[in-house]
């Protein structure tokens, strides 16, 4: 199990737990292959840090502030220089 601390860009296979602190309304996105794909941010947390969450499509769960999620297979990204822990098709979120 890692720490939000111990996460980097590029990480694989990553399994976390997190406490959610914030999140948005699922939005509607345009990956660069013209797929479109429903996507939820949330900013979750752990005692070593904070980061976003990203859910893909029917990965995407309700949400309420001080859920408390075990995540695993997620992978780790860098858009425009924020590190996002995204859950995709291969991924797993579950309410603890």
């Amino acid at each position: 199990m890692l720490n939000i601390r111990d996460l980097k860009p590029g990480m694989s296979s990553v399994n976390i737990r997190v406490t959610v602190s914030e999140f948005l309304k699922p939005k509607q996105i345009i990956t660069g292959k013209g797929v479109e794909h429903e996507i939820l941010e949330a900013k979750v947390e752990d005692e070593t840090g904070a980061m976003t969450l990203v859910l893909w499509d029917e990965k995407i769960l309700p949400l309420k502030v001080g859920d408390v999620l075990q995540i695993g297979n997620g992978f780790v990204t860098s858009f425009k220089g924020q590190w996002k822990i995204n859950v995709g098709k291969h991924g797993e979120t579950a309410k603890i």
